[in-house]
């Protein structure tokens, strides 16, 4: 009796050490995490990344831009779609390079904003686009206010788990200065001055620009000017030119080719008194002045109003 005792007591303990030496760890199975990275709104490429643990094939996910308005990836590249951990895929899709709201679906639910399916979402260029509403209700973007800014591409600075605008920037524009623009600004009959002006964001030396009234009646700036001739944008040189207080017409010319119509060479015109004056036509014709009729009336001095890009009498008082 005592030995049946025993052996189902050793028989307890070895069920018991079986039990225990067969239990398996459960073992962590790893996710993707796919997050749009780049936007190259002028080459219409999105590049999309994987910032999980796990491959993933994306083939059937979607691009979206609004309704309406959506591909599935596996149409937006001719390349693999799978995406192992820490690794790239570039698409290309046409978005508005001006402003634009950009989504990636797992499914063409385009209407969740179930985290799971809506994954992530970028807006540029202004607020309030296509699906931000529902991005912001994901935890995919931050404000519907809130977007990049500057120029292209944007690109995406942040961690796995970070969404929104803080996280974007633009690239910087660098906008190169306007050119120079040289104008009449004022003729003053009364005193035989004319005052030049650079409306332009560049600066430019005018010593060698002519000041003509009509065939043989010219005089180069530099000689007419009493100090430098530089012109920085937005600054003026007063000079000193006989004029007829009566009736004339001044044109402006970069080169003493008197008798050209190119907007470059004959840069401004100003007929006061009477009609057709001398070169009116050719300040026509180059864009310099509206009509040969039209003149400007009552006393000096004569005062443009007008921008850069403003011509004939409109722009004068």
């Amino acid at each position: 009796m005592k030995k049946i005792f025993l052996f189902m007591i050793l028989t307890a303990l070895l069920a018991s050490c079986s039990s225990d030496d067969d239990t398996i760890n459960p073992i962590d199975i790893g996710e993707s995490i796919i997050r749009i990275t780049q936007v190259n709104a002028d080459t219409d490429e999105i590049i999309i990344s994987n910032f999980g643990d796990a491959s993933v094939d994306i083939g059937t996910y979607w691009l979206c831009l609004g309704p309406g308005t959506y591909v599935q990836i596996s149409d937006a590249t001719n390349g693999s779609t799978n995406l192992n951990p820490n690794q790239n895929i570039t698409l290309s899709y046409d978005v508005n390079p001006t402003a634009d709201g950009l989504s990636i679906f797992t499914t063409n639910t385009f209407g969740s904003s179930d985290p799971n399916v809506l994954l992530d979402y970028i807006q540029w260029g202004a607020a309030n686009q296509a699906r931000v509403n529902q991005a912001i209700t994901a935890g995919r973007w931050d404000n519907a206010n809130n977007f990049v800014q500057e120029g292209s591409p944007y690109i995406f600075n942040g961690q796995a788990n970070q969404f929104g605008s803080t996280f974007w920037e633009g690239t910087t524009i660098v906008v190169p200065p306007t050119p120079s623009v040289v104008k009449i600004l004022e003729v003053n009959t009364t005193t035989d001055q004319i005052t030049l002006t650079n409306l332009g964001g560049t600066a430019v030396d005018i010593g060698d620009y002519w000041l003509c009234l009509g065939p043989g009646t010219y005089v180069q700036v530099s000689n007419a000017a009493s100090g430098s001739t530089n012109l920085a944008p937005n600054t003026s040189i007063t000079l000193s030119y006989d004029v007829n207080p009566t009736a004339d017409g001044l044109s402006i010319f970069s080169t003493n080719s008197f008798g050209s119509t190119d907007p470059d060479v004959l840069v401004d015109y100003v007929q006061w008194g009477a009609a057709n004056q001398a070169r009116v036509n050719q300040a026509v014709t180059a864009g310099r002045w509206d009509d040969a009729d039209n003149f400007l009336q009552a006393g000096s001095p004569y005062n443009f109003t007008g921008e850069a890009n403003d011509f004939g009498s409109t722009f004068w008082n």
